[in-house]
């Protein structure tokens, strides 16, 4: 991993993100917003990271993610949600989820949305022994990569739960554990409105942030829609997260010669 692991064209007045053993949650900046979210379109910029740092947020960017997928009609129809605001999401498939639907966990990384995992089957890891939550995490990340063709370089512990001998096994294996900032505890019976108005109150209190909802759950399909209306009406932008560092731009081999002026030309002094 290079010492550099958190590329965002980051604004001079932002804070240094912060380098961190357990998993990542957003710091919002009280900075104007980036220039490269600036529009009246709801998706924003991407973030590359390499390591675990806090990510920084200007105020009202937002992380869409997805929790214990891929499945199928409730999956499909996020993915069209998403496709039709044209925003890009992160999605924590469970390994075994991934492994039964894999033509969906496909099309997932098809359409441009980053990969992450949740262990095979979705165990609290902090209960079981080294050897055990090891395989858990490493037969995860083997079935997401089998489904999607992607390697998931982000990880989410199952129910949130993290200790420092898991920091240090997610470490070993370059992943890099992602928090959560606003739960929209859609896992609960509530009815879309309720969702909504939740999600929008964390992101007030929060100033922005990392949104955790779940592809496993119909009502999350059904609310999402409504969700991400209210976010483009608040002035929010939805930021991606990305693994790694910001491709450079290629020089052009031969650079176009500069149009001389007429001084030049009375000089002789104009391109050979």
């Amino acid at each position: 991993m290079s010492t550099s692991s958190l590329s965002q064209d980051r604004d001079p007045a932002m804070p240094v993100p912060k380098l961190k053993r357990e998993a990542i949650h957003s710091v919002v900046a009280a900075v104007a917003p980036f220039q490269s979210a600036a529009g009246s379109g709801l998706a924003g910029r991407v973030i590359y990271i390499d390591q675990t740092h806090d990510i920084v947020l200007a105020p009202k960017e937002v992380v869409l993610t997805f929790d214990d997928g891929p499945v199928p009609k409730n999956t499909p129809s996020i993915l069209d949600t998403l496709d039709a605001f044209g925003v890009k999401a992160t999605f924590f498939m469970v390994g075994e989820m991934a492994r039964s639907h894999a033509a969906i966990g496909a099309d997932v990384a098809r359409r441009g949305h980053t990969i992450g995992t949740h262990s095979y089957s979705h165990p609290n890891l902090a209960q079981l022994s080294t050897a055990a939550a090891q395989n858990e995490i490493d037969k995860g990340v083997a079935a997401v990569t089998s489904a999607t063709g992607q390697e998931p370089h982000f990880f989410r512990f199952p129910y949130l739960s993290e200790s420092g001998r898991l920091d240090q096994m997610i470490a070993a294996r370059g992943l890099i554990p992602v928090g959560v900032d606003i739960d929209s505890i859609d896992y609960r019976p509530a009815s879309s409105q309720v969702l909504i108005n939740r999600v929008m109150a964390g992101l007030a209190k929060h100033g922005g942030g990392i949104i955790l909802m779940h592809d496993l759950q119909t009502r999350t399909a059904h609310f999402l829609p409504g969700l991400l209306t209210e976010l483009q009406a608040g002035g929010y932008k939805v930021v991606q997260l990305r693994y790694g560092t910001p491709p450079q731009r290629q020089k052009p081999d031969h650079a176009t010669p500069e149009t001389p002026t007429l001084v030049q030309l009375l000089r002789g002094d104009g391109p050979q």
